[in-house]
């Protein structure tokens, strides 16, 4: 089969590797598309560094069932899934907690790496997609399932000021489940573009942040109140220390994205202690968080087909990595072919 895989700062290659197969517990399949996640960027880019190379990159895959194991009756030829990547024990400090996402026996549900053709996957952590659901929407529900984990953490509830800081994909996520939520949502960014498809998906209001101070807009907006819960959901340090200065009273302020490099940020704790304010983060999502971000696909209650702006073959994937770098257009999906 063919796959890509990451040798050192931008050097990916696509190469022959050898088909895997499948065993009596496992599932094979046939990778159809797999979306392209800034964390997969990171790594091109030499903003994540460490472990072994090649690196094989790409979560965020989808598939056909080529083939089942002998013990294997939930699945058969020709289903088309999806598959949540980890695998948590159910029995650790942190599960018992409910708090899957940080399973301390974390383990890999199969396919080392999603741009590639071919991989075996634990049934348990597959889900079968929609027949109303094409396979590019599909990439989409571990980004989703993300979200979701934010949107908890973020305690939206009807009628809350919101400000989504960061209009990247991921953002245009979180306003869709902000104004799922019967929130008010302002969305911050610098690409116009950007600004325009998130009122485009629901969005009341938006901050072009090179013309317009965002912590004066949002006072003016919240008629001085400042936003009731803002989502950071680009990893710049200054989009962080502008969510403090915009947050109101009880306000909740979530660092969904990663920071890399991870830079100090100037933070006044008076700012948190007298405005009451809740500072937390959210990252990755429990096997809950997933299915509930496909059903949210199935029903349309979030669209991503209007997400995607580049769908490319595996032989361009470097193509993709470089354009989300550059942040042109929004998701990139890499539609693998035989």
């Amino acid at each position: 089969m063919r796959a890509a895989q990451l040798y050192g700062v931008r050097d990916l290659r696509i190469e022959e590797l050898d088909d895997p197969g499948a065993d009596d517990g496992n599932v094979l399949i046939d990778i159809t598309a797999c979306g392209v996640c800034p964390s997969d960027v990171r790594w091109y880019t030499g903003g994540r560094t460490g472990g072994d190379y090649p690196r094989r990159l790409g979560h965020e895959w989808v598939g056909r069932v080529l083939d089942t194991g002998a013990d294997v009756e939930a699945f058969a030829a020709g289903d088309r899934v999806v598959a949540d990547w980890r695998v948590v024990c159910g029995e650790c400090y942190n599960c018992r907690r409910g708090v899957f996402n940080y399973c301390s026996n974390m383990g890999r549900g199969g396919v080392r790496g999603g741009f590639c053709q071919r991989g075996t996957v634990i049934p348990s952590n597959l889900r079968v997609i929609p027949g109303t659901v094409s396979d590019e929407e599909a990439c989409f529900t571990e980004p989703l399932a993300c979200c979701i984990n934010g949107a908890r953490k973020s305690d939206i509830r009807t009628g809350d000021d919101v400000v989504i800081v960061g209009a990247g994909p991921i953002g245009l996520l979180h306003t869709q489940l902000a104004k799922h939520h019967g929130a008010r949502v302002i969305v911050c960014d610098r690409i116009e573009a950007r600004l325009h498809k998130a009122l485009e998906v629901g969005a009341d209001d938006a901050i072009r942040i090179d013309e317009q101070n965002a912590v004066d807009a949002v006072m003016e907006m919240t008629e001085g109140r400042g936003a009731n819960v803002i989502v950071v959901a680009v990893g710049v340090t200054a989009a962080a220390e502008t969510a403090l200065e915009m947050a109101g009273i009880n306000a909740t302020v979530n660092l969904f994205a990663g920071f890399y490099p991870s830079d100090p940020i100037a933070l006044d704790p008076n700012l948190i202690h007298y405005k009451q304010i809740n500072l937390t983060g959210s990252h990755d999502f429990t096997p809950h968080d997933f299915t509930s971000a496909l059903k949210l696909i199935e029903h349309g209650i979030v669209d991503v087909e209007t997400l995607i702006s580049h769908r490319l073959p595996l032989d361009e994937t470097a193509a993709g990595f470089d354009a989300v770098d550059r942040r042109e257009g929004l998701k990139v999906v890499i539609e693998i072919a035989e």
